[in-house]
């Protein structure tokens, strides 16, 4: 071997090293934010909740029954996605077939709905919260929050997907019923609720909850909702999942 191939050789060494220290040192943000989001559903999180969720079956409808018939439901939909397809720039669309029945099962309201949802990735670099199941391989897309209006009350909804965009692996529900509201028990109503209760609806408030006026207590009790469950079986009408939700916070895996 020549000393001229040796010296080459080395030069060519040295020249990738100093590329390769280069470039962990002036892109940590892109290598970091690469390495984190491949990770997401399960690290670098406070986990600050959890909640059940209902998967709806691609084929066929799922529906919820009201403790009693209501004006309002609050619906919190998502769509879940193959991995590989966690970065796509245009993101998801999907359209649900909402329907509300009264109690005697007679159909009052029929509205098609369709949803944006936007890619793991631009949620998860977002930097607010992430959503992730565990032990699944598909990862959550963006959430989306409505109302629905009800005039005369309905003692029923029902949910059926009529369009969804190739990658959805499953699109998952959560419904809540307004709860009915008598300000002159809005303190009672308020007093029942557990201390992790009580300090969640009071954390907008300036003062804790022991110190709301019963104005202030009567505003809150005004925003309370209780989830609804569905009808039929698990594992054939719908399937439940713990969906798990962390803040991401700035320099959290430095100290990890």
């Amino acid at each position: 071997m020549s000393l001229t191939f040796f010296f080459r050789v080395l030069i060519f060494l040295t020249v990738a090293a100093a590329a390769t220290q280069a470039t962990w040192q002036y892109s940590p943000a892109l290598l970091q934010y690469l390495v984190e989001a491949r990770n997401s559903t399960m690290q670098l999180a406070r986990f600050d909740s959890r909640s059940l969720v209902y998967r709806m079956d691609m084929d066929r409808p799922i529906s919820f029954t009201y403790s009693n018939p209501v004006n309002l439901t609050k619906v919190i939909v998502q769509p879940s996605v193959r991995e590989d397809l966690r970065g796509l720039e245009e993101g998801f669309v999907y359209g649900l077939r909402i329907r509300l029945f009264d109690s005697d099962g007679t159909l009052i309201k029929e509205r098609d709905k369709y949803v944006f949802s936007r890619s793991p990735n631009e949620v998860f670099a977002s930097g607010d919260v992430w959503r992730f199941f565990r032990d699944r391989s598909e990862v959550v897309a963006g959430q989306d929050e409505f109302l629905i209006e009800s005039d005369p009350q309905a003692a029923m909804i029902e949910f059926s997907i009529i369009e969804a965009q190739p990658g959805i692996v499953g699109v998952e529900l959560r419904v809540y019923e307004h709860r009915p509201f008598q300000e002159s028990q809005s303190r009672s109503t308020f007093n029942r609720r557990s201390d992790a209760e009580r300090r969640a609806l009071a954390q907008a408030n300036a003062f804790p909850p022991e110190l709301l006026t019963d104005g202030e207590i009567a505003n809150l009790t005004r925003n309370m909702w209780r989830p609804v469950g569905p009808n039929g079986i698990e594992g054939r009408d719908y399937l439940a999942l713990v969906l798990y939700e962390g803040t991401r916070l700035p320099g959290l895996e430095e100290g990890q």
